[in-house]
């Protein structure tokens, strides 16, 4: 098991730079995974501020985005707004991204059911930086002149080409559109242990996905059992410990396959935990 405290860390460069002028965005890089794994992944912080623009596209990959403060843009007249969380499945268009407000977000990026993996954020600045000597990126397009005149891929599309030998190639999507989920308007449901309560947002069953939110009264304590899953686990409010450690306030946590993990709150004490089945 790992913990980092997100609150106290430093914002980092921004890691989407492939989608052209970005000022102000800025990221914090909590946990990553293995590259070159049909499992790999990252889990990041985002500030994003309202000029960024993404253009509409797609993944060979799956995306979590849970808002923590702000409005996200995810198309014309749709936002993923504050305690809201929303799952982009891997192939389903989204965008564009443009105008909502400031905001923070966190961010986990992980290989779909395709197999086709992720790649990581400094194999993809490496990508960038090679066809930036051939080309240029602006407002998610990357463009190479030619004779016949310029040629337009995706940022994204030209970044994966590059690293992999050819353009992706996109899974049937499940979903049509990415799936917003409204904690919110869920009710807290008794979860067995006292002063325990849980909110079940969602089960996406291609990758063994499960969101689901944890409140804790004071003295309460939920112990997570092992299993072939990888686990993230992200406090929104309060004070605990996790395995006799402290956890606060957006401190994420990283649980391994085959770990367990046992919570008990101070005060009160709410968890968000993001559940992933491996691949390999």
């Amino acid at each position: 098991m790992d913990i980092v405290h997100c609150a106290e860390m430093p914002w980092g460069e921004s890691l989407v730079a492939q989608r052209g002028a970005t000022d102000g965005m800025a990221h914090k890089r909590i946990f990553e995974g293995e590259e070159n794994s049909p499992d790999n992944y990252m889990l990041v912080m985002s500030r994003e501020p309202s000029s960024y623009f993404s253009p509409r596209h797609r993944h060979p990959w799956d995306q979590i985005r849970f808002c923590l403060e702000g409005k996200i843009p995810i198309a014309k007249g749709l936002y993923v707004e504050g305690g809201e969380i929303a799952y982009f499945p891997e192939g389903a268009h989204y965008g564009p991204q443009e105008g909502g407000t400031d905001r923070i977000v966190l961010l986990l990026q992980f290989g779909g059911a395709s197999g086709q993996g992720f790649i990581g954020p400094d194999r993809l600045k490496a990508a960038r930086l090679e066809l930036e000597k051939a080309g240029s990126f602006a407002r998610g397009v990357y463009t190479v002149e030619t004779p016949q005149g310029p040629r337009n891929t995706d940022a994204y599309e030209a970044v994966w080409a590059h690293e992999m030998g050819a353009a992706p190639t996109y899974a049937e999507p499940a979903y049509k559109t990415p799936v917003v989920m409204r904690p919110v308007a869920l009710a807290w449901e008794p979860a067995g242990a006292a002063g325990l309560s849980c909110k079940r947002l969602g089960i996406f069953p291609h990758r063994g996905l499960d969101l689901t939110q944890w409140r804790f009264a004071a003295g309460s304590q939920l112990a997570l059992e092992p299993g072939a899953q990888l686990r993230f686990v992200f406090v929104t409010s309060g004070t605990g410990t996790a395995n006799g450690t402290e956890i606060r306030r957006w401190s994420a946590l990283r649980v391994n396959a085959e770990e367990a993990v046992a919570f008990a709150a101070d005060g009160s004490l709410e968890l968000l935990v993001i559940t992933v089945r491996l691949m390999g």
